[in-house]
């Protein structure tokens, strides 16, 4: 059973972007199955969170600012606490038990509720600009 379900509210309309956020709900889907079977997460699971998640990020940023994205500046402050809160659970318990279960929790929650707002909010803006050919 996966931790989180696709659906299509987290489809911002835009490929590259709707493809990472893919991507991530399936790695954190991974991870979950692998945590539920061993009780501990792979190897290198926050190293990989955190390179996928600049990608992304920085992804979803170049699109805001070629959009000239009026929330912006909130939205990559939202990527730094991220960053900031994935570096205090690795710093903190690690990945014993309890440190695996924060991060899935953190992870589910940030993501889905991310992806489902801030990102959401992006795209809707897009949809109102007028369209340029």
């Amino acid at each position: 059973m996966p931790i989180i379900e696709w659906k299509d509210c987290y489809l911002v309309g835009i490929q590259e972007i709707d493809r990472y956020h893919q991507h991530l709900v399936q790695y954190l889907n991974r991870s979950y199955d692998h945590f539920r079977e061993n009780h501990t997460l792979e190897p290198g699971v926050l190293e990989i969170l955190v390179d996928f998640s600049i990608q992304q990020f920085n992804c979803e940023e170049r699109w805001m600012q070629r959009s000239s994205y009026p929330k912006l500046a909130a939205h990559k402050e939202e990527h730094r606490h991220f960053q900031t809160e994935i570096a205090l659970l690795k710093k903190g318990s690690g990945l014993d038990t309890k440190g695996c279960v924060d991060l899935l929790w953190f992870l589910c929650s940030w993501v889905t509720n991310h992806m489902r707002e801030s990102d959401a909010e992006f795209g809707r803006f897009l949809d109102s600009q007028p369209r340029r050919t």
